[in-house]
């Protein structure tokens, strides 16, 4: 066998795997062109349990990460949204578990009019994501309790794996929890003006709430690594008139019972 022989080998085996895959997920593919002229059919027969099996496992996967988007849209409309989403994003990880990380922004260009649908996916999978993110160990107040005064202005306080923010434009936090509590959920409607929403694991369970802009911009500071000191400027410069340490001095105190800070 020459040099070139594995080469060669390989780059049939990419076109095998290529054109399978596409055959899988409804697109034209030299398999299926070949089964079609081929003598029988039994081939064809073959590939056709793939080509199903491989479509409901990742209509199964995406209906399993989307629970409430499932409920909302109904089964029916769900399926179709689902194989229509399948066509077009094969699965490229070696586990279904981040399968249809893309179908939140994948429904918001398909129906961008109904935007509490994407919304409701978009939550549905960053509290999916929260479950599985990894651990880290808590912030106390027994640890903040522990610092000299003089290392409060340097301090820079750290979210954990989970946290995640959402901005919402409707109703869909209210439509999320009529869902959870198998109700029927109101009209969507849109909201006057955008929410924030934290997500976060609090021990096992993943959490999430509604923010008011203080504390929203708070947390954003935090994020972008703005020292203790930095986020009490930053919010004095926005929130004139209020005690600015007194106030993040009472989210700093909820936010190590929510368990939302690390070491």
């Amino acid at each position: 066998m020459n040099a070139v022989e594995p080469l060669l080998q390989s780059l049939q085996l990419l076109d095998l795997q290529q054109s399978l895959q596409a055959y899988l997920i409804g697109q034209p593919s030299l398999i299926d062109t070949q089964l079609r002229r081929g003598p029988g059919i039994a081939g064809e027969r073959r590939l056709s349990i793939y080509h199903h099996a491989y479509r409901a496992r990742l209509h199964e996967t995406l209906a399993d990460s989307y629970g409430h988007t499932r409920r909302y849209l109904g089964g029916d409309w769900f399926e179709r949204e689902a194989l229509a989403f399948v066509e077009v994003h094969g699965s490229q990880h070696f586990s279904l578990r981040w399968y249809g990380a893309d179908f939140a922004r994948w429904l918001s260009q398909r129906w961008p009019d109904d935007g509490e649908i994407a919304e409701l996916a978009a939550l549905d999978w960053s509290l999916r994501s929260a479950f599985d993110a990894a651990d880290a160990p808590t912030l106390t107040m027994t640890d903040l309790a522990s610092l000299a005064p003089e290392d409060w202005a340097e301090l820079r306080l750290r979210l954990p794996p989970s946290y995640a923010r959402l901005k919402q434009s409707s109703n869909t936090l209210a439509l999320w929890q009529a869902l959870d509590g198998d109700e029927t959920p109101p009209t969507a409607q849109r909201l006057t003006a955008p929410l924030d929403l934290l997500i976060w694991r609090r021990g096992h369970s993943p959490h999430f709430r509604s923010l008011g802009p203080l504390e929203a911009q708070a947390l954003d500071a935090l994020a972008a690594g703005r020292t203790f000191a930095e986020t009490c400027a930053d919010l004095a410069e926005t929130s004139s008139g209020l005690n600015v340490v007194a106030e993040l001095g009472t989210l700093l105190r909820r936010w190590v019972d929510e368990e939302l800070l690390v070491r």
